[in-house]
């Protein structure tokens, strides 16, 4: 069964790639703002919505990138938030000659901290987020959602519209929350970045707990063609909070 996806406007194409927790309908206000100038497709990764778990034995970045792949028009444009924005990477990792721009947005290589890479939440913390989700999922996907918006000066508005969407058009399936925390707790893909060659947006939260700034900075020395642009006053969630910002961002990257 195929992925379901949502496709409106025209212009340039644009895939829209959602983060952990929740479906691709965090995208609506985005994809309203530029479907006057780009073909916008939000898709809801396998589990997720209205798309069928469709990876029920390996849900790795690799097999992701895979389902996505019928999606990838000629000359895509990709655009991925959190870990969706890890499922980017592998995407323009995987098929290069698929994708002519990237944009990534409140994401990094690796979620957790480690000597090496101070720029990321702490272990145990994911960890934690991992044994409660067998415990009580519903409750343990929402307290993530809320995480997110911290430090953001609009974190009231941002949180009511991740509560109404969250489950909206139905619940992610267990399985693709748990082994998508299990790729949050494990992967690192900041040894490939260097193999990006593709010109690459990054949009970053000042305020990012998640993603903080300093690892969307470190992807910016790493990946060969990338720019950063920072939105003040925001958290993990740019696109509801200043989405006019982030809008003018995405259109004149890809119509440079």
């Amino acid at each position: 069964m195929s992925l379901y996806s949502d496709s409106r406007g025209s212009g340039a194409p644009l895939l829209l790639l959602h983060g952990w927790g929740i479906g691709g309908n965090i995208w609506e206000n985005v994809q309203e703002k530029l479907q006057a100038h780009c073909t916008v497709t939000w898709v809801d990764l396998p589990g997720y919505g209205r798309s069928p778990n469709t990876l029920q034995q390996r849900y790795t970045l690799e097999n992701l990138a895979t389902s996505l792949a019928p999606l990838l028009e000629p000359s895509c444009n990709v655009l991925g938030w959190s870990l969706g924005g890890m499922v980017a990477m592998q995407l323009a990792l995987q098929y290069p000659e698929k994708i002519k721009k990237l944009i990534l947005t409140a994401t990094s290589p690796q979620f957790f901290s480690g000597p090496d890479w101070p720029h990321a939440m702490e272990k145990q913390t994911l960890d934690k987020f991992g044994t409660d989700l067998k415990l009580a999922y519903r409750d343990t996907v929402l307290q993530f959602l809320a995480v997110q918006a911290i430090g953001s000066e609009s974190a009231r508005d941002e949180i009511r519209t991740l509560r109404q969407r969250v489950f909206r058009d139905g619940e992610p399936c267990h399985h693709a929350l748990e082994q998508g925390l299990y790729l949050l707790q494990t992967e690192n893909l900041r040894a490939h970045l260097t193999q990006i060659h593709c010109p690459t947006l990054i949009i970053a939260g000042e305020r990012d707990r998640l993603a903080p700034l300093a690892a969307s900075q470190a992807m910016q020395e790493l990946i060969p063609n990338a720019r950063l642009h920072c939105v003040k006053g925001t958290s993990h969630g740019p696109f509801l909070s200043h989405l006019d910002e982030f809008a003018e961002q995405i259109e004149a990257f890809i119509y440079e």
